[in-house]
């Protein structure tokens, strides 16, 4: 099944039980039902990609948002792009923060996410 095809039906398996349903790409391992930590926000960059390091100076250095960082799944197009992270999860919640903070286009930030599917 395609990621396309899996978010769509995320989206309507967990219709209800969560208000904010988001796709998240990264490299961390997670497990089904994990709380995420807060993520990171670098208004200054150019390109939604271009992201320092884990763990680096200049990663922990950077403006940390009231909850997780997820493109909005209602409105997300690139299912293919993956942005070359070696994990893709659906998470949900049902509060989202940060939203005067510059935010991509399609952006939510979900308070206290909770992972909800393993895309790959």
């Amino acid at each position: 099944m395609n990621i396309e095809k899996q978010c769509k039906k995320a989206l309507e398996k967990f219709e209800g039980e969560f208000y904010y349903i988001g796709i998240r790409f990264e490299d961390k391992e997670r497990e089904i039902g994990e709380i995420c930590e807060c993520s990171k926000h670098n208004i200054d960059r150019e390109d939604e990609r271009e992201f320092p390091e884990y763990g680096t100076p200049e990663y922990d250095e950077m403006f940390e948002l009231d909850g997780t960082s997820a493109w909005n799944l209602e409105t997300y197009k690139d299912f293919e792009g993956g942005f070359n992270r070696e994990h893709c999860y659906i998470i949900g919640g049902n509060q989202i923060a940060n939203q005067d903070d510059g935010l991509d286009d399609n952006e939510i930030v979900i308070v206290n996410a909770k992972v909800l599917e393993k895309i790959f």
